[in-house]
């Protein structure tokens, strides 16, 4: 009789943890995607999904999920070295952003990455949509106001829809209490102004960060973006140098685009260039060699951005963490 009562008792447990899972679903949220309105839905763990970049491949695979990973596209720089191991389980489907016949015959049943992906340049959504395949795009890589608290949102928002709860809500912990110890070493440090840089045009135009995810980082160590609150309610846009000179960075923080993260070409070259500028030589950051490197993918939304946070604190600060 005992060992019935066990039996039984093993399976009522069993029976609830299902129970909780299911009840979880569906999980339902709303995209813009293409210029149109959608409402999407899930009411199970997607089991075979496709990744548009390198961003959202690695915030689930921070997550755990490589084993359900149907394919990746799009590699823009070496993946991230703590999630090599993993990465290497996914199939890569294309260099670029796949071909829809590509896309279809991975056969995916949830896609996720930047909205770029899902437009006329790649995969219309609604193309997509037509084949009852929802589509994610983190509200960290869409909202002006975006900040570190945004892609947390966004990355428990893949635990609700992975059932992978726990993994997210650990994984941000984590990365939370990280944070706290750089903001910790930075108390009653004055704060510095930074000028973004990634690259300049054709007709001498700046292409640099406004508002959104990147100047929000930058704030979180005491680094002010000189071109926020300027007016231009976008993440990324063209600037001239007008507002560069009159602001005066003590910091240039430069993205560098060098084929590996061992190779510096790219961020000497563009350090070189900045400082054979005539125009720019009285600015502090250029007198005082104040360059900073970094890569995209560690100012923009994913997985990197607490770890670089650490590394630009210890170069922009002086201090040791750690």
């Amino acid at each position: 009789m005992k060992r019935l009562f066990a039996l039984l008792l093993v399976c009522l447990l069993a029976l609830s943890a299902v129970a909780v899972a299911e009840g979880q679903y569906p999980v339902t949220w709303s995209q813009n995607l293409d210029g149109n309105d959608y409402e999407f839905s899930v009411d199970a763990a997607p089991a075979k999904f496709f990744f548009n970049d390198t961003a959202t491949t690695e915030m689930l695979l921070a997550l755990g999920l490589a084993d359900k990973m149907a394919g990746t596209a799009f590699l823009e720089e070496e993946i991230y070295e703590p999630l090599a191991e993993d990465y290497a389980k996914v199939p890569v489907l294309a260099e670029k952003w796949p071909a829809y016949e590509v896309f279809m015959e991975a056969a995916p049943d949830f896609t996720t990455g930047w909205a770029v992906p899902f437009t006329q340049r790649a995969i219309p959504a609604a193309d997509i949509v037509a084949q009852n395949i929802p589509i994610f795009v983190p509200q960290s890589m869409l909202r002006t106001d975006a900040t570190l608290d945004t892609l947390f949102d966004d990355l428990l928002m893949y635990g609700k829809i992975f059932d992978a709860q726990d993994a997210a809500e650990a994984y941000v912990a984590a990365e939370k209490e990280k944070l706290a110890a750089v903001q910790a070493k930075l108390e009653g440090l004055p704060e510095v102004s930074c000028f973004i840089y990634d690259s300049t045009d054709e007709d001498d135009q700046i292409y640099t960060a406004f508002e959104g995810y990147t100047t929000n980082l930058f704030k979180l160590i005491g680094a002010n973006n000189i071109l926020s609150g300027k007016g231009v309610d976008k993440t990324w846009d063209y600037a001239g140098w007008e507002t560069v000179l009159q602001e005066n960075p003590q910091y240039i923080i430069i993205c560098d685009y060098s084929t590996s993260i061992r190779n510096t070409d790219d961020f000497d070259a563009k350090v070189e260039n900045l400082k054979a500028n005539p125009a720019l030589a009285d600015l502090d950051a250029v007198k005082n060699g104040n360059f900073v490197r970094v890569r995209l993918s560690e100012i923009c939304p994913g997985v990197r951005s607490v770890d670089a946070l650490v590394r630009l604190a210890e170069e922009i600060h002086g201090v040791t963490i750690g």
